[in-house]
């Protein structure tokens, strides 16, 4: 603990960065520890919250740390309501119906709420915090995702996964001992929703060198030291050392904090996301393939990394303009592929990302401009693993590495590196891909 505590220590006393921006963690207290649980309240009193206390679970994250929770809160003699979403059959979706039961069971007086439960559960608390003027802590329960420490929730709304503004929790109790028995394909997600980041990282570099955009250095650094907290031993996380586990939880909140000091979720997020969410939406609408987040994500990145790999090896002067131009689509052209694939959602996808849909001179000016960085992109993103390493990271540590192993259809892997790009505004190597034409 004593490193995280190091590491968070100037973000804590707050600082103006290089990029501009003052940083200062808005978490004020986070502790991951074993026997936490039973002190979850004597550490709420410090932070001056004595209750109503609102607890939210799941059936399956009650038994593991919720019963504990609320038996802690009773005898802290702690006034406590809660909401548990009943989940034996099937997996909890942060969507209108959820968020809705969550709005109407949490009483007028309660003082705080209490995620305890991982990504969905705390998605939804964070939301419902942020639209109740309420404070939040999170308890997690599984080292499956890196959305502990962060300021956004993304909601399945109209089966669009669209992400919203929230509220980062006021602070996270994890306790070591309930992670190390999480089941072993949340610890897997957890480890490949960490290890988009090294794509992530590589999408916002290369839009801050071709396009202008905000880039945070202090923030990107924080998301190669989350890198760096269990990568180097995969399989410690099949085996569930503790310290490894311990490694991952870290790291997954270290993640989301880099999240909040850039103002977005561009330091965590990048191609390999938006793979990750164009096949969930495929899986809400073909109710089939139904895989957490960052199991998706990380089978999501070896792919992402090929194609980078593909760019790299990449003559830039012989780049066939003439041959581009002959095969170009229109603005127009692109508008009714994405609304024959997409169908009643293609509206909000149009308008999420009109500018990537260019004239052919749009388009050629982006290679020009692509041709004119080239030594630039090389040289800044020499650091980027090979896909191969990372599809051996998945396989040490036991998880499923291909799109196969997930029972992904091959037309899902092709749709989603056509369209997925335009789930999103902001720009990746899929656009580079697409504006190159090597895909």
């Amino acid at each position: 603990m004593a490193a995280l505590d190091e590491q968070l220590a100037p973000l804590r006393k707050g600082y103006v960065c290089g990029c501009g921006r003052r940083h200062q963690l808005s978490i004020l207290d986070i502790e991951v520890d074993t026997n936490l649980l039973a002190r979850i309240p004597e550490k709420l009193q410090k932070l001056g919250l004595e209750g109503p206390a609102h607890l939210v679970a799941d059936t399956n994250t009650m038994l593991a740390a919720g019963g504990a929770v609320e038996s802690a809160l009773e005898k802290a003699g702690m006034v406590t309501s809660k909401t548990i979403y009943a989940t034996p059959d099937r997996n909890l979706v942060p969507d209108e119906r959820s968020i809705a039961r969550l709005f109407l069971e949490v009483p007028v007086t309660t003082e705080v709420l209490l995620a305890v439960g991982s990504g969905t559960i705390t998605d939804l608390v964070r939301f419902t915090a942020y639209k109740l003027g309420k404070p939040f802590v999170s308890v997690p329960t599984a080292p499956s995702m890196d959305g502990y420490a962060s300021a956004v929730a993304p909601l399945i709304v109209g089966g669009f996964k669209r992400t919203y503004p929230a509220k980062p929790a006021l602070a996270i109790y994890a306790d070591l001992d309930v992670l190390c028995e999480a089941p072993s394909h949340m610890i897997v997600a957890g480890f490949g929703d960490l290890l988009g980041k090294f794509t992530a990282r590589a999408d916002w570099q290369l839009s801050r060198i071709l396009h202008g955009e905000y880039y945070c250095q202090s923030s990107s650094d924080l998301i190669t030291t989350a890198l760096e907290k269990c990568s180097a031993d995969p399989e410690g996380l099949y085996k569930r050392k503790p310290l490894l586990i311990q490694g991952l939880i870290e790291g997954l909140i270290l993640s989301g904090i880099a999240i909040d000091m850039a103002g977005n979720s561009r330091p965590a997020s990048g191609a390999e996301h938006m793979l990750a969410h164009y096949w969930e939406m495929r899986s809400l609408q073909e109710q089939s393939h139904y895989h957490l987040h960052g199991t998706k994500v990380g089978v999501a990145t070896p792919l992402i990394l090929g194609i980078y790999n593909k760019l790299f090896h990449m003559d830039p002067g012989k780049i066939d303009l003439a041959g581009l131009a002959r095969c170009h689509h229109t603005p127009q052209e692109t508008e009714r592929s994405i609304r024959n694939h997409f169908g009643p959602m293609a509206e909000e996808i149009l308008g999420e990302s009109p500018n990537k849909r260019l004239t052919w001179e749009a388009r050629e000016n982006r290679v020009r401009l692509i041709q004119a960085k080239w030594d630039e992109i090389l040289s800044a993103l020499a650091w980027l693993p090979e896909p191969e390493a990372i599809t051996e990271m998945l396989r040490k540590a036991h998880a499923d590495s291909t799109p196969a192993e997930l029972g992904l259809p091959q037309k899902w892997i092709d749709d989603a590196l056509t369209y997925a790009r335009h789930l999103r505004a902001r720009y990746s190597i899929l656009d580079v891909a697409a504006e190159l034409g090597v895909l």
